[in-house]
């Protein structure tokens, strides 16, 4: 689509909707005042059905307390409950007591047609009489009123019968039997077929909540289901409506469709909303015809919005996609949005970031402070900065970034946003450092190499000149050290210097410098030196602690030291010429006998040095 007709659709568009949104305002208007209505109708209809719905369950419950009253009659005969108390007592046999009950239980059945069936047990649950209509397995309801149904049982013929069970108490009041009475279901089905006013898409159902069971009216014949089976799933939306019978756990339960009551409460509306309808259209067409003139502003704003949603979009597209990390945080640093690569570099969630301070990422280092500072001076001074971060990432550990920070100004110069930008340069940085430690220090024992030790030494010197202060190097050569090669191997021998390296360092101040020239060879700076005496304590130190024996490879070996010390300023006044004095110092130590120390004599290796042949 090109930006014409896309301008023409636009246009046409907003003046539909602003035609709609005035037609939506007046309809609102409306609705304000039938909604209250509709309402009040569809409560009042709800109303109706309930109170329907309850009467229904009050003539349910007087035919469930006439079924109660003729378990109870059965129960209450005295001769009857005579006779079964002496059983109870012992006092006549289960056969006597049978032959006694039956026929008087038969004849009392005969008088009514209510009763399908009957089954009067003993004080041991042992049948005493079974008459009409019993299923196999009646349970006893324990927990039922007396007489009160209790339960519906579903016969081999369909025929659903009603269960209601009463005790039989003797003149003290004690339990020595029980009657369970089985009544036709033809009354219970009277009445509820004459719930046929509420429709055949609202079924009625008479549910026992104790014995989870439902009762069902369906085309004109009782079902009996399990209540977790009866839920009636025909993808219609309904209103549970509930009625209980009395208080023994029996509800009688109707689901009328929802677009019963809606139906009948909007046909109660149907003209008035007309009326307003037609009146909301005439105001809309007046309406719309005055807002015309803006509606042609709004056509030639439509260019510029064309090319704003272009660029917001191309922005969009390139924050999301970007493999950089982007952060864009408000005028105090403070993170409103990050992209993809923001959340996968650093493993933050995006609920976690938004409006925490950038500062809270930073893994702090030994400069944080001072960087920090110089960075946000920079950046309110040129609105952009570009430098090396340290981040604390979500696992603990630490990502390094090239960052660049760019101020967003709205045209009054106002500061808006800031832009974040990085990428990770943790593996670079830590393969420069790796380099950087490969060339300034020993690979077998890690200690500092010749280059460090004289960057190290011209920095001391450098300082040292200005205060007139001085330091020590000490340059010393292992005895024995080749024999140890020769007998146990290069390998011994390497492991030898390790911890010789060890050893050293051990017995050296922390502010001290202990390198690896090479070979058997090492050299100790002394820095700061308060006086001669302490270099030459720890020139001894350092032959004492040589002494005892080095444990290599399960062998004993036996070494010694020989120590060369040179000052500065009075031997040398650099770094290269300080080493080569405590180096000569070093081989008079040798020729001294090995294994102690001598200092730089600088008038001996004058003197040695012009007696030497040209």
């Amino acid at each position: 689509m090109n930006a014409t007709r896309y301008i023409h659709r636009m246009h046409l568009r907003i003046r539909t909707l602003t035609a709609l949104g005035i037609l939506a305002t007046a309809l609102l208007a409306g609705l304000v005042t039938a909604l209250p209505f509709y309402h009040s109708a569809r409560s009042g209809i709800e109303q109706i059905y309930q109170l329907s719905l309850e009467t229904h369950a009050t003539s349910l419950h007087y035919q469930f307390r006439h079924y109660q009253e003729v378990t109870q009659q059965l129960a209450g005969r005295s001769e009857i409950r005579r006779e079964l108390a002496e059983y109870a007592r012992g006092e006549i046999s289960l056969a006597a007591v049978s032959d006694y009950t039956t026929p008087r239980l038969a004849d009392s059945m005969a008088r009514t047609s209510l009763i399908a069936g009957l089954l009067r047990q003993g004080p041991d649950d042992e049948t005493i009489a079974r008459l009409g209509q019993v299923p196999p397995n009646p349970e006893p309801a324990v927990a039922s009123p007396e007489g009160y149904p209790c339960r519906f049982h579903q016969m081999p013929q369909d025929e659903v019968l009603i269960q209601g069970c009463a005790p039989i108490l003797d003149e003290a009041g004690e339990i020595i039997g029980r009657d369970q009475v089985f009544f036709h279901a033809d009354a219970l089905q009277e009445l509820l077929s004459g719930s046929g006013r509420f429709g055949n898409d609202a079924p009625i159902r008479l549910r026992h909540v104790i014995s989870g069971q439902e009762l069902v009216l369906e085309d004109g014949t009782l079902t009996l289901a399990d209540i977790a089976s009866s839920t009636v799933e025909d993808g219609i939306a309904r209103v549970p409506l509930a009625a209980d019978l009395g208080d023994h756990g029996w509800q009688l339960l109707l689901a009328v469709p929802t677009h019963r009551f809606r139906d009948e409460a909007l046909g109660l509306l149907l003209w008035p909303a007309l009326a307003m309808l037609l009146l909301a259209l005439g105001g809309t067409w007046v309406i719309s015809r005055a807002l015309h003139p803006l509606l042609s502003r709004v056509d030639q704003q439509a260019h510029q919005l064309e090319r704003s949603r272009e660029e917001l979009l191309l922005a969009a597209s390139v924050f999301r996609s970007a493999e950089e990390a982007i952060a864009i945080t408000d005028a105090r640093h403070r993170i409103i949005d990050v992209n993809p690569a923001f959340i996968n570099y650093l493993g933050y969630s995006q609920r976690v970031l938004t409006g925490k301070p950038m500062a809270r990422l930073l893994a702090l280092q030994p400069d944080s402070a001072e960087r920090l500072r110089s960075g946000i001076k920079r950046l309110k001074r040129e609105d952009t900065w570009q430098g090396n971060v340290h981040y604390r990432r979500a696992d603990g550990g630490t990502l390094v970034a090239l960052q660049t920070i760019s101020a967003v100004r709205s045209e009054s110069g106002e500061l808006l946003r800031y832009i974040h930008i990085f990428n990770d340069v943790t593996e670079q940085k830590a393969a420069e450092e790796a380099v950087r430690h490969q060339a300034l220090h020993d690979e077998l024992t890690g200690l500092p190499n010749r280059a460090q030790l004289e960057r190290h030494l011209e920095r001391a010197v450098q300082r040292a000149r200005p205060e007139g202060e001085r330091l020590a190097v000490l340059f010393l050569d292992l005895d024995r050290f080749k024999e140890v090669n020769d007998t146990l191997g290069h390998q011994a021998g390497d492991l030898l210097l390790q911890s010789v390296a060890r050893r050293l360092q051990a017995n050296l101040r922390s502010g001290d410098i202990l390198a690896r020239l090479g070979g058997d060879e090492f050299v100790v700076a002394v820095d700061p030196l308060q006086d001669a005496e302490s270099a030459v304590r720890v020139a001894q130190k350092i032959v004492d602690s040589l002494t005892t024996p080095f444990t290599v490879d399960g062998t004993e070996v036996t070494i010694g030291v020989s120590v060369g010390v040179a000052f500065y300023p009075t031997d040398a006044d650099g770094a290269d010429r300080l080493i080569k004095a405590a180096d000569v110092a070093m081989y008079r130590a040798k020729d001294a006998g090995r294994n102690t120390w001598r200092l730089y004599d600088r008038a001996l290796d004058k003197a040695l040095s012009d007696s030497a042949p040209r």
